[in-house]
């Protein structure tokens, strides 16, 4: 599962990146990870406490690499199940069961009641700081553009 900021115009003023150079672009992606690192701890919390399953995938809980703020969760990274079962599980054959839950089939009773895109512990947390990242953001990227714009690499 992949998370993504949007923005107006960002597209636009990621294009004026493009112009500037690679040193630019850099400096953007280390904002955009900075922004993120300040909500993956509140993201782990959040699903160690939300039950077995979701703190096993808690754990799996990363940014990318980006110029805008990017989260991922699940992914291929082998998780101990509860279980005595020999079967081996990813974090992302268990994520969205932990996240939205299940019950409608036997295969996925192990999870908690479905709630529908409310989620239990990963998108209520991503809409509680979402605001905040949004506007830390939208700032840095004007610092940064602004900067750029007036030639430079110079910090000022």
């Amino acid at each position: 599962m992949r998370v993504d900021v949007q923005v107006e115009g960002l597209t636009e003023t990621l294009r004026a990146f493009n112009r500037y150079g690679k040193q630019a672009n850099k400096e953007l992606r280390q904002a955009a990870g900075a922004e993120v690192d300040r909500i993956i701890p509140a993201l782990t919390a959040a699903g160690t406490v939300a039950g077995k399953q979701a703190a096993m995938t808690a754990t799996s809980v990363r940014r990318r690499s980006d110029r805008v703020p990017v989260i991922t969760a699940g992914g291929t990274r082998r998780v101990q199940p509860s279980g005595r079962g020999k079967r081996k599980v990813s974090a992302g054959d268990v994520f969205f069961g932990a996240e939205f839950g299940g019950g409608g089939r036997p295969t996925t009773r192990q999870f908690p009641p479905y709630r529908g895109h409310t989620g239990y512990w990963f998108w209520p947390t991503i809409r509680h700081h979402l605001p905040e990242l949004r506007r830390r953001y939208i700032r840095a990227l004007d610092e940064l553009a602004a900067r750029w714009a007036l030639g430079g690499n110079e910090r000022g």
